[in-house]
């Protein structure tokens, strides 16, 4: 996480252990970076509390990665689309991308359309 966390029920060493499970890949790890012994940290997630805050850093974190890759997308499509419109490109790689294109296209306008439906399936729920 790229801000440091504060909390009313989280210890200090606690929210050190939270930052340190979210940015290493083992218990042991974490523990080294956070200066805390590792049965320490097991006892940690044993606790709900503390289970539930490393839960929301987890999400925190997933989100600022999926942001990340939207972020992503426009400058994705373009390359899809220069690849696709290269004469130089090989053929393989050209249909590779229009393949791409489409697909991506058709699940888009698939999830567009399940939305407006299931809206509308809402909205007469919503009436009644």
């Amino acid at each position: 996480m790229t801000k440091k966390r504060t909390s009313e029920v989280l210890s200090k060493n606690q929210l050190k252990a939270v930052e340190a499970l979210i940015s290493y890949d083992t218990v042991a790890d974490a523990a080294l970076a956070a200066g805390l012994a590792r049965d320490t940290l097991y006892r940690y997630l044993k606790n709900s509390v503390f289970d539930g805050e490393l839960k929301k850093a987890k999400r925190i974190m997933v989100d600022q990665a999926v942001l990340s890759l939207q972020r992503s997308c426009k400058d994705a499509a373009a390359a899809l689309a220069d690849i696709c419109k290269d004469k130089d490109s090989p053929p393989s790689a050209r249909v590779s991308a229009a393949r791409e294109i489409l697909g991506q296209t058709m699940k888009a306008l698939e999830v567009e359309s399940i939305e407006e439906r299931l809206k509308a399936l809402e909205d007469r729920l919503n009436l009644n």
